[in-house]
């Protein structure tokens, strides 16, 4: 896979809402404190929320 490619597809999951979710269980998985996981969490949960709002999915472009 050409590294253009590569970059491509891993912009394009990070750009769906449901992969902030998977990014706020790999920081709570890294030793963060209680308080520290649990701000990042709701921080990125919000920034999921609103995407989820603004983003359409692949077969919805209207």
């Amino acid at each position: 896979m050409p590294i253009q490619q590569m970059i491509n597809t891993i912009l394009n999951r990070v750009r769906e809402p449901s992969s902030w979710g998977g990014f706020a269980i790999l920081l709570a998985m890294f030793g963060l404190s209680q308080e520290e996981t649990s701000a990042i969490t709701e921080l990125l949960a919000a920034a999921a929320a609103l995407g989820s709002v603004f983003i359409s999915e692949k077969g919805d472009r209207s």
